[in-house]
């Protein structure tokens, strides 16, 4: 058992340095394009696959999870594109549903909130119901750190960056801002990813923003990628901020294995909600990647690949990302 453990630790400790040394040999060179290739699409417009999926996670041994608003559910795929199982319905009861968005993998939990609905609703990977956490605001974007910490934003809260810690456990109890506040309650609303290291990478849905943070929220570097640009904005008389946005500029962000920055584009991009800006650690703008058709999220897992929208959200697209240097 000793001579076996041995050789585990070694075989580990081998693949690792190899790893190490492959990356570090390609942030000495310079990326001078991505490619996509196509590997699965998943539903259909004749079939009832999916009738609208808005949120997408994958796990480590790549199953799917994806919630689709239309049928009030959560969908888990197998890694080549077979339904494995369907959770939830309309209500508001223990795992129903109104209006499903977001959903999140990590550490065998599966985390989905709901647009009509305040808080989380926890399953485990397979799609059985678990609890609901307390959280009574309208939640942005929801990623979950190494350490088990789940980070959800919204533009109603007044905490820095809109940033709020969630306990699972307990009442959230949040300080909110003001829903009078205009054009400028509208700059808390953002996507955001955690890397490894504990930074976080922030992109303003209404504003031309992109921003990386500290673990302690200290501004690394922000960039603007479309000349400054601001959303256009509409009057507004009735109850709640006295404009809002007619545009997104940015709308989604995810973050490739090498760390590289991913972000998707939204209606002032030259091919609107196709292009996706991707940028090292650093900030640099590398290069713009294309999608084949408009999306409204993408999502990078561990093995690289993405996923994007087609077919009016009835179907799910996974290309390989490949790399020119």
């Amino acid at each position: 058992m000793k001579a076996l453990k041995k050789y585990v630790q070694l075989l580990l400790f081998s693949v690792l340095s190899i790893t190490l040394v492959f990356y570090n040999f390609l942030e000495g060179k310079k990326l001078k394009g991505i490619s996509l290739e196509e590997v699965l699409s998943i539903g259909s417009l004749e079939d009832d696959t999916l009738y609208m999926w808005v949120g997408i996670t994958t796990d480590s041994t790549g199953h799917i999870y994806v919630t689709d608003a239309m049928d009030y559910s959560i969908k888990k795929f197998d890694a080549k594109g077979a339904l494995i199982k369907k959770s939830g319905r309309k209500g508001q009861g223990p795992g129903e549903f109104l209006a499903p968005r977001l959903i999140e993998y990590h550490k065998g939990l599966i985390y989905v909130t709901d647009e009509k609905i305040p808080g989380i609703h926890v399953f485990d990977e397979d799609l059985n119901y678990k609890y609901h956490i307390i959280l009574n605001l309208p939640i942005n974007d929801l990623c979950i750190t190494r350490d088990d910490k789940i980070c959800v934003l919204s533009g109603f809260a007044a905490s820095p960056e809109g940033l709020v810690i969630v306990n699972p456990k307990g009442n959230n109890k949040v300080d909110l801002k003001n829903p009078m506040d205009g054009e400028g309650f509208w700059s808390n609303w953002k996507k955001f990813k955690i890397d490894s290291a504990g930074s976080f990478y922030f992109v303003s849905t209404f504003e031309d923003k992109i921003e990386k943070r500290d673990g302690q929220m200290k501004e690394v570097w922000s960039r603007s990628l479309l000349g400054k640009k601001k959303a256009k904005f509409k009057k507004r008389t009735n109850f709640g901020p006295s404009e809002i946005p007619t545009e997104v500029l940015y709308k989604d962000i995810a973050l490739d294995v090498y760390g590289n920055l991913f972000v998707l584009g939204g209606h002032v991009s030259q091919n609107r909600s196709r292009d996706i800006y991707v940028l090292d650690n650093q900030g640099n703008h590398l290069l713009t990647l294309t999608l084949p058709e408009l999306s409204h999220c993408i999502h990078i897992d561990s093995e690289n690949c993405l996923y994007s929208r087609a077919g009016m959200a009835t179907i799910i697209k996974k290309y390989k990302l490949k790399y020119a240097y």
